[in-house]
């Protein structure tokens, strides 16, 4: 499907750029326009990855400027079974957030949605719709964390929590024999049963620099099911300068 919405996408926005007008768009091109990796977009159309979040088949619904029907099928096409499902509610309140960068996730780490701050510091990246995949099978992510062990353990803390609980869901003990199979690190820290989460992310950004940012995790009175991932920088530090430099980044990627 998505090899054939490809070839049939409008074209015109590329002609001032390749000089004649191509025949139809590229992979890399897709990708960049969906804020997703090539690499990611490339297993998508090769169905080599099966299991896009929303917000990928968001940025999919805008690249290939399809109507709400179209964006629809896409969708049912993506996840034939039931799926999260996330409100314009939720959707609101994470945008509604200009200076830090938020994600609105479910208990397996799944992104549901996320402001414009978040899709920058993580454009480009390989599973960045699923947290736990991201820091544990993102190429990246041992520089983009450059304390990764200690952000590898927190993942680890908030998972093993969720397993613990109520929430505990088909789709939860699928990603959790999913990193056991394909991640040693993983293994061995769920093997420990590590419980603490921890408050601060230290992350590195090619274009804004380390970033020492404050998690908060906030829950959503009108959807339980739903977890608020903020972090922000605290006031008259560096991280606060680059949160300022990523905002001006999202805006430019708007």
């Amino acid at each position: 499907m998505l090899r054939a919405l490809r070839r049939a996408a409008p074209v015109d926005a590329l002609i001032r750029r390749h000089g004649p007008q191509p025949s139809e768009l590229r992979r890399e091109e897709v990708a960049i326009m969906a804020g997703i990796s090539p690499a990611y977009y490339a297993r998508l159309e090769e169905g080599r990855e099966t299991e896009p979040c929303d917000q990928v088949l968001h940025g999919l619904s805008r690249a290939f400027d399809l109507d709400a029907a179209a964006s629809e099928h896409m969708f049912d096409v993506a996840h034939p079974r039931e799926r999260p499902q996330v409100s314009q509610q939720v959707v609101r309140t994470v945008e509604g957030w200009y200076h830090a960068p938020v994600f609105a996730v479910n208990h397996q780490l799944d992104v549901l949605a996320a402001n414009s701050l978040a899709r920058t510091l993580f454009k480009g990246m390989d599973h960045a719709d699923n947290l736990m995949r991201h820091a544990f099978l993102a190429p990246v992510a041992h520089q983009f964390f450059p304390d990764w062990e200690q952000e590898a353990r927190s993942k680890v803390a908030h998972l093993r929590a969720a397993t613990d609980g109520e929430h505990t869901s088909p789709a939860l003990r699928d990603l959790v024999e999913q990193l056991c199979s394909e991640s040693k690190e993983f293994r061995q820290l769920w093997s420990r049963g590590d419980m603490d989460p921890g408050e601060f992310k230290h992350m590195y950004h090619p274009e804004i620099g380390h970033l020492n940012l404050r998690h908060d995790t906030l829950n959503m009175q009108s959807s339980p099911d739903v977890l608020l991932f903020v972090c922000s920088a605290d006031p008259g530090t560096s991280s606060e300068e680059a949160l300022t430099l990523l905002s001006i980044l999202a805006a430019d990627d708007e």
